[in-house]
């Protein structure tokens, strides 16, 4: 594509050089770069790209985006913000694939993984060809990608979504986080469905105030006002339906406690494995048999039976999306090995997600909870006490570990973390393999132990540095050094 017609959606861009170039790509890492691409100089929150300009020339950067002038032999497009321009140009370079498709965003703190999950399911029952971006994995249907993040930069994003429609999807599930609303990464789609899962503190290193945070969430409400799309409302969490009052839109609204809602669960039954409840939609209902166990999973399948109901799919074949639902990697994923005490992996690495975790399980357990659990280094350090206080009031015996420590000294996040910390069952043991070898070594018949903060990430970032480490191999390794062998799927 030409760079005079790639710019042409820039309306307050002004080139300086010739503007007949072809651009056969967009890059805003300079280590990415190949010949015939255009390099954003994102001003970063650690980096300046301009930084890296001369990189991204000898690599064979022929086009330049920037926020200023800058001296190079390039033609330069300079605009007033870097990161709203590229979204605008890889929507337009992969010629605006988020308006051809039928997207669904999944928004909140927590679950938006899991409900995009099922809400794919239930549309690949229904025969209609939906791709999936998440933060576990990006389907394209033709190919899957390992995500490296919640949700992909704006180039990748429009990518993918590109490949969806050539590959003839129709719909598209996407996991919208807040950093993605609020730095531009999911510009240029047009939601079908707008769906919001439940807020509590996250990510406040990033947006400074709870106020902020439900800011950044309210911004998808505002790419869907005023179409012919749906906002889908947790009734439960009154932030988000507060929010409905400020847009015109239409909003379907669920309920996972059988609260008066549009979509709601009523009489559940669970148990280590499964749960059993009643579906019900408007006026008709169903018993759904889900192999999601755990009550928080609840809200994630009325909220997945919601967004189908949003789109016109019947209840029937959205019972049959959910029961045909597998459980999910590192989302209240057991660990089974012939033990007679449940071991299950979850990415709780929230404090309201941590609480619900081990609610969930003390539900379905008949013995003690066991909770291993860290925090995250170079991330929001408030929220620390509040994760102890959730382990350790809602769990019998507590073990505080490493997480992703990153360029934070662990010894000083296990300082901020403890003072949460109710009562004294709990140890604790920095290095995180010999953490989970301790809080096996301490489980009896009938516990449950839950490994928190992870899930199914396969590295423990220390430094600057992703080093191989996944808890699920850590756990049948511990259990294999107590003598079981006798390994399932899980």
């Amino acid at each position: 594509m030409k760079l005079k017609k790639l710019i042409k959606p820039l309306t307050d861009a002004k080139l300086v050089g010739k503007g007949n170039i072809e651009i056969k790509g967009l890059e805003y890492d300079s280590r990415r770069i190949k010949p015939g691409m255009l390099f954003a100089a994102i001003t970063g929150y650690r980096l300046d790209g301009k930084e890296f300009i001369g990189e991204a020339i000898r690599n064979g950067a022929v086009a330049i985006l920037s926020d200023r002038e800058i001296e190079c032999n390039l033609p330069v497009v300079i605009v007033a913000s870097v990161r709203k321009a590229l979204a605008d140009l890889a929507a337009c370079f992969y010629d605006y694939p988020g308006r051809k498709l039928k997207v669904i965003g999944v928004t909140g703190t927590n679950g938006k993984s899991t409900t995009v999950f099922l809400i794919k399911k239930i549309l690949d029952f229904a025969g209609i060809k939906t791709g999936m971006i998440n933060s576990l994995v990006y389907d394209t249907t033709v190919e899957q990608f390992k995500a490296e993040r919640t949700t992909p930069d704006s180039i990748e994003i429009q990518y993918y979504l590109h490949q969806m429609e050539k590959a003839g999807c129709e719909y598209a599930v996407i996991e919208v986080s807040s950093h993605a609303l609020v730095l531009n990464r999911v510009d240029n789609i047009d939601f079908t469905v707008g769906l919001y899962t439940n807020f509590s503190r996250d990510h406040l290193d990033f947006h400074k105030s709870m106020d902020k945070y439900l800011s950044a969430k309210k911004l998808l409400l505002g790419k869907i006002a005023g179409r012919s799309s749906y906002a889908v409302i947790n009734q439960d969490v009154p932030e988000f339906v507060s929010l409905i009052d400020e847009y015109d839109i239409f909003a379907i609204s669920y309920s996972p406690d059988g609260h008066d809602a549009d979509i709601k669960i009523d009489s559940p039954k669970l148990s280590p494995t499964i749960s059993f409840f009643n579906l019900m939609i408007f006026d008709d209902s169903c018993e759904v048999w889900f192999n999601l166990p755990g009550r928080y999973n609840l809200a994630n399948a009325a909220g997945a039976a919601a967004a189908a109901t949003a789109i016109g799919i019947d209840i029937d074949i959205i019972k049959n999306g959910l029961e045909l639902a597998d459980p999910i990697l590192g989302r209240y994923q057991p660990v089974i090995m012939g033990q007679p005490f449940s071991v299950v992996i979850d990415y709780a690495h929230t404090p309201d997600a941590l609480e619900r975790l081990c609610q969930s399980a003390r539900e379905i357990t008949t013995g003690r909870i066991l909770t291993l659990f860290g925090c995250g280094g170079d991330r929001d350090s408030g929220k620390r006490p509040l994760m102890a206080e959730a382990a350790s009031r809602n769990s019998d015996f507590v073990i505080l570990t490493s997480d992703n420590p990153r360029t934070e000294n662990p010894e000083k996040i296990f300082k901020e973390t403890l003072p949460g910390m109710t009562g004294d069952n709990y140890e604790v043991v920095s290095d995180r393999r010999e953490a989970i070898r301790a809080i096996i070594g301490k489980a009896e018949k009938n516990d449950t132990v839950l490994i928190a903060g992870k899930g199914a990430e396969d590295y423990q970032e220390i430094g600057t540095t992703r080093h191989p480490f996944n808890d699920k191999t850590e756990i049948e390794s511990a259990l294999k050094a107590l003598g079981y062998k006798q390994v399932k799927a899980g």
